[in-house]
């Protein structure tokens, strides 16, 4: 149980996410983000209001641990920290278009986070979208076999990459093996950040 004062803890967040969508956090180095960790000790309107209630030591991993760890989830509309995302992903309707087709419809009453999944309803069919950056590709890839294991839609995947990063053709390739070994449709799409 935290001991952060609830209204201070809210402002932290939206003040971290209003930073790193500044910082084009998708694009930024490891290093670079470990600096701006740092950075954000020391920084009045994140560690200076955290240090009232945490130790010092333990505004870095509150950070990592808390708001980053749930900004992808966030710029998606899903999880507690949504309401604080700056800007967004498209919404699961919008991946289900972009990577099936405008005839088919997302199921937001189906919506289960980790991995990210919904039902998508086509023409004649339905499938379990699974969606979410190509670091994840093992939890899609398990989350549609244990689909499978228990009955559910037909799983496809999609690897949804931000806009400014890019997979190369053989790191596409592989996924595809890699989901084809596990017999799951799997599609890349590329996502656009847009301000809320």
């Amino acid at each position: 149980m935290s001991n952060i004062d609830e209204g201070i803890r809210r402002e932290v967040i939206a003040e971290v996410y209003r930073q790193v969508d500044d910082l084009d956090w998708d694009g930024m180095t490891t290093r670079a983000r470990s600096d701006w960790y740092a950075r954000c000790i020391d920084d009045p309107l994140i560690g200076g209001k955290l240090t009232r209630f945490i130790a010092r030591d333990r505004v870095r991993v509150w950070v990592k641990d808390g708001p980053i760890k749930e900004l992808p989830r966030a710029r998606y509309g899903l999880g507690p920290y949504a309401q604080f995302a700056v800007s967004r992903y498209p919404g699961m309707e919008q991946i289900a278009h972009q990577a099936i087709g405008p005839e088919w419809l997302a199921d937001p009453e189906t919506v289960e986070v980790k991995p990210n999944r919904c039902l998508v309803h086509g023409p004649e069919s339905k499938v379990l979208m699974i969606w979410g950056p190509a670091a994840d590709l093992a939890d899609l890839v398990w989350a549609g076999i244990n689909t499978r294991v228990d009955g559910g839609a037909e799983p496809l995947i999609v690897v949804a990459s931000p806009q400014g990063t890019r997979l190369s053709e053989g790191e596409m390739l592989r996924h595809r093996l890699l989901a084809k070994e596990a017999t799951i449709d799997l599609r890349h799409i590329t996502l656009r950040l847009a301000r809320v």
